[in-house]
């Protein structure tokens, strides 16, 4: 059960940031603001706000996500507590999602990557749906899955990179 809902969540959170961006912008790490909050913290750019207060988004994650971003470019998380999991259970639910994304979104694994210590799954969309691209990242750590997404119009990942640099739980 725990598991078609931790599946439902990735497609509603898919679905959601692809509706939430809109115009065209570029980041700015001139300046830099830090999200602390859930037991985590990231820093993003100087230019981007919260979106979470956005009412697409809350109806979607109520109080359990998060959004920062500006124009085209959105960041956002949630974190499932997925209980205690053997190392099996583990790989299992990461390859679990891999499969989800490829099947349900056409999301192709880009790269493994470390994000707070734990290896985490970076995956992207070839092609822009709606002009925009997609790249999910997701691990799991102290038995939380954590379950990032970054949207824009470009298909680099390097934004969305700088930020899981960052990115500690607390």
């Amino acid at each position: 059960m725990k598991k078609i809902q931790i599946l439902s969540i990735l497609l509603i959170l898919f679905v959601v940031m692809v509706a939430g961006c809109t115009s065209d912008s570029s980041d700015d790490w001139s300046s830099n603001k830090t999200y602390s909050g859930m037991g985590v913290s990231f820093v993003y750019p100087g230019t981007w706000t919260d979106q979470s207060n956005d009412p697409v988004l809350v109806d979607t994650f109520g109080e359990s996500g998060v959004a920062v971003g500006k124009d085209n470019e959105i960041f956002g998380f949630v974190v499932v507590d997925v209980g205690v999991l053997s190392e099996t259970e583990k790989d299992e639910l990461i390859n679990d999602l891999i499969e989800t994304y490829k099947t349900e979104l056409s999301l192709t694994t880009q790269k493994d990557l470390m994000v707070d210590g734990v290896s985490a799954k970076l995956l992207s969309a070839p092609n822009p749906t709606e002009g925009i691209y997609t790249n999910v990242a997701f691990w799991i750590k102290n038995d939380d899955l954590y379950i990032t997404v970054y949207t824009s119009e470009d298909s680099a990942t390097e934004t969305f990179e700088r930020i899981l640099n960052t990115f500690k739980t607390t």
